[in-house]
């Protein structure tokens, strides 16, 4: 029992170094690879600046273009409630009696003047 004691022991003091020294190594490399990426990033944040400062005013000018498009629609819309108020001015006069009675005698009287024309002949 003794002899897998110091067996265990002698592991334990050849482990624990190894083991130190690869996650020793592991995050030297995590630094690098983290300092690689902070360059990327510093590289890129002008660029990103740039893109957002255009994005900016592409809304902008979108919103300018929203807004006219909005007051047209308003002013069509104006336009079609006039327009269907003047058509429904226009049904009711010409469902009225006397429009009725006007488009008879209309009809009569240039009914009349065809017939007379055709015995005129």
């Amino acid at each position: 029992m003794q002899a897998l004691k110091i067996i265990f022991l002698i592991l334990a003091i050849i482990a624990v170094p190894v083991v130190s020294f690869a996650l020793v190594r592991l995050l030297h490399k995590m630094s690098r690879g983290l300092s690689h990426i902070n360059r990327t990033i510093d590289d890129a944040r002008p660029q990103v600046n740039l893109l957002l400062s255009n994005l900016n005013h592409t809304v902008e000018n979108v919103n300018g273009e929203l807004d006219k498009v909005g007051r047209l629609t308003e002013q069509a819309q104006g336009m079609l409630e006039r327009t269907d108020k003047s058509l429904s001015s226009v049904e009711k006069a010409l469902s009225s009696r006397t429009a009725r009675y006007g488009g008879m005698l209309a009809g009569y009287y240039t009914t009349s003047a065809l017939v007379r024309r055709i015995l005129r002949k």
